[in-house]
């Protein structure tokens, strides 16, 4: 409904678009109240959702340190150190917990150890096979060179494999001299 068709008289439009105007403005202001008092409630909310949450994280805190004083207390009894007041129910408790660990060291080395010899023993095998298959190509070169057979550019190249695995020295083979075949060291391990 349009207020020019309601109120005729010119002053009384005016004053009824004023009143309009006044509601719109005092609905207006309300609304401004309404989120006003909105975010002030908000605002404790959050202040009181700020002091929940600072006192949640102090009782995690004072939970930690006392864990943390717990594990030093643990370390130091395990270590040998405070255990003068200690029943002797804890100081069973703690022998008992120490004689675990030792056991579960003891185990973990052991395996460690079985590897190891293990490893070695395979090692051995290969150095046991590389050196056969040298002193075969060793025996070749011999037998060659006693039938002047061998070029210097073979014997150069026999001789650097050889210093290059480090089994025996170079001048060996330069001087002609035999192989012992008799001289067999093997590393036994067990």
């Amino acid at each position: 409904m349009d207020l020019r068709s309601f109120c005729i008289d010119p002053f009384l439009f005016h004053c009824c678009l004023n009143l309009e105007i006044l509601f719109i403005f005092c609905s207006s202001i309300r609304s401004t109240i309404d989120r006003y008092k909105k975010a002030s409630s908000d605002s404790s909310n959050a202040s009181s959702i700020t002091e929940i949450n600072a006192q949640y994280y102090q009782q995690e805190s004072a939970k930690l340190r006392q864990q943390i004083q717990m594990l030093q207390n643990s370390n130091r009894h395990l270590m040998g150190d405070a255990v003068s007041n200690l029943s002797v129910k804890e100081l069973k408790q703690l022998e008992n917990r120490l004689e675990r660990g030792i056991t579960r060291i003891r185990s973990k080395k052991h395996e460690l150890l079985l590897a190891e010899i293990e490893y070695l023993q395979k090692r051995e095998i290969e150095l046991e096979n590389e050196s056969v298959c040298l002193r075969t190509k060793i025996a070749e070169v011999e037998r060659l060179q006693q039938a002047n057979m061998v070029t210097g550019a073979e014997l150069n190249a026999i001789q650097a494999l050889a210093a290059s695995r480090n089994f025996f020295a170079p001048h060996l083979l330069e001087g002609g001299t035999a192989y012992p075949h008799n001289d067999k060291k093997i590393l036994h391990l067990g």
